[in-house]
């Protein structure tokens, strides 16, 4: 069997040193015996694993340049805990989050790094190579000696023309354009990311990191958010959904529904599932507190088909209807081999925190919520609105709660006191297995629910590996693809079984086409 994966970062743990010809190769493989504990820093997807078992050729890797929201924090936190002077440089570090290195900087240094030939220590035997796609028919599925690569592009921020704003967006649009202008195929652009933008108001998404640079701002689509997806549909970029916020969302998908936009296949790159639909966002919600900076809500977390599965129940993750928007424009969702944003962390019945910008929640709570994401999208659309406050005050934040700072120090100090033991004997490799089981059948129910026809040509896997996660334990990086594939194959056909339903096709062929099958076709049909 051949595997396939959406979202995958090779490239961006080359850019932590500095890029005077000994930062990290591309190429190598960091494990336990380079000082690194737990599994984020471990490599998930370095070049080197992708060929080690001879069954990938052909992944959608992702380009990102960090944000100085992430760079000021985690990693500086792992680095003074930990000390890692050769994977990590602090000097390199203040170059980015100052932006002395501007992000364009920053993005080109990661494909050159992709690009890069490997080197004698990294021991890769001289018959592999990869290879750009300039067109999806330049992919031979025999040839397993060659990786081919098409493109990803993670935060509109990557194309700023200053600094961490934009002044001109014409500008911003040109190197959008220069960067197309290369020929590579990209596949999908991911407009908004972990920081307020200039663009779209994202989705909380960390647990790990201070809040205060993290906070969504605004309410929705700008006008330069609606300008960059516009050009990128007309340089044939499809739109990935993961990271914007549920308003965004749904202005988006009113935005193609009133032909302001193109109606386009849909894409959401690496995601799990709420659980729920967001017609009981208001009933669900829990103690919302009012901030300066916008509101700080919390969650039960919903449960899952099976007694001991939840869903993560945070926006950053698809509703019931996001699903629907999805299957019914034929697009594409990957699953997230994240096992956080499967459900998998934290006790059940545990209250998970959320954050949202004072004018969307004050939107989603409102009898009228649809009525304003309408008038939103007209307003857009006639040039008449106005997207509220997206500048981020780095300066003076308001103070964090003191109970969100220990969880982020304990959630880091859990990731980082693991150890790496051999797959069926990991402590949660059965349960991680029932949580993507979880997500199938519920994605499943969904269309069942919907009068829908089956889901499963449109799912894949978007592992999200190498992008600093916290992977499942039966699915530890891309060299255990293949034995995931059959315990999920195995796990998949007991939990139908059991729950009494009838998936539509044997569970062999819905594995082999998540894994593989379904993402060749959709690039078949989509990337001309």
């Amino acid at each position: 069997m051949a595997f396939f994966d959406l979202h995958s970062h090779p490239g961006l743990k080359t850019l932590f040193l500095p890029q005077n010809g000994n930062q990290l190769s591309a190429w190598r493989t960091l494990s336990p015996k380079d000082g690194i504990l737990g599994n984020i820093l471990e490599s998930q997807a370095s070049l080197k694993l992708l060929f080690e078992k001879g069954n990938i050729n052909l992944i959608c890797l992702t380009l990102h340049p960090p944000e100085i929201g992430m760079i000021d924090q985690v990693l500086l936190k792992i680095a003074a805990k930990f000390l890692f002077p050769t994977l990590i440089n602090a000097d390199r570090l203040r170059e980015m989050y100052t932006l002395t290195a501007s992000y364009q900087e920053t993005f080109h240094q990661e494909f050159l790094n992709i690009t890069a030939a490997p080197r004698a220590e990294d021991d890769i035997n001289p018959a592999k190579k990869l290879k750009l796609l300039t067109s999806i028919h330049d992919y031979n599925p025999e040839d397993f000696d060659t990786l081919h690569i098409v493109l990803n592009i993670e935060g509109g921020h990557t194309f700023y023309d200053l600094n961490n704003r934009v002044k001109d967006i014409e500008k911003v649009i040109d190197n959008f354009n220069a960067f197309v202008a290369k020929g590579y195929k990209i596949l999908y652009f991911t407009p908004t990311h972990l920081t307020p933008n200039e663009f779209i108001t994202h989705a909380y998404g960390n647990k790990i990191l201070t809040k205060g640079p993290l906070l969504p701002k605004g309410i929705g689509f700008s006008p330069y958010g609606k300008r960059i997806v516009e050009n990128a549909y007309q340089n044939g970029v499809l739109i990935d959904i993961k990271h914007m916020s549920l308003v965004s969302r749904k202005i988006f998908y009113q935005l193609r529904k009133k032909g302001y936009l193109l109606r386009k296949p849909i894409i959401a790159s690496h995601v799990g599932l709420v659980g729920n639909s967001w017609n009981f966002f208001n009933q669900d919600v829990i103690n919302p507190i009012k901030k300066s900076y916008g509101y700080k809500v919390h969650w039960l977390k919903n449960a899952g088909i099976f007694d001991d599965t939840y869903f993560y129940p945070l926006s950053i993750n698809l509703y019931n209807e996001d699903v629907r928007e999805i299957l019914e424009s034929d697009g594409l969702i990957g699953l997230s081999l994240d096992v956080r944003i499967l459900g998998g962390k934290d006790k059940p019945g545990s209250i998970q925190k959320d954050f949202y910008s004072h004018e969307e929640f004050e939107l989603l709570m409102s009898e009228n919520a649809d009525q304003q994401i309408e008038l939103l999208c007209k307003n857009l659309q006639e040039g008449i609105i106005n997207n509220g406050d997206t500048k981020i005050n780095a300066n003076n934040p308001e103070p964090e709660d003191l109970e969100d700072l220990k969880e982020g120090e304990d959630e880091l100090n859990d990731i980082i006191s693991q150890r790496t033991t051999d797959g069926p004997f990991r402590k949660n490799y059965n349960y991680h297995l029932r949580l993507v089981v979880n997500h199938l059948l519920r994605i499943y129910q969904i269309t069942e629910w919907e009068d829908m026809p089956l889901p499963w040509n449109n799912l894949c896997i978007g592992s999200d590996f190498d992008g600093l996660v916290e992977a499942i334990d039966c699915c530890r990086n891309v060299t255990e693809f293949d034995s995931f594939a059959l315990a999920l194959t195995k796990a998949l056909d007991i939990g139908a079984k059991q729950k009494q339903i009838d998936l539509g096709l044997s569970a062999e062929k819905i594995v082999a086409k998540l894994m593989y099958e379904n993402a060749v076709n959709f690039m078949q049909k989509n990337l001309t």
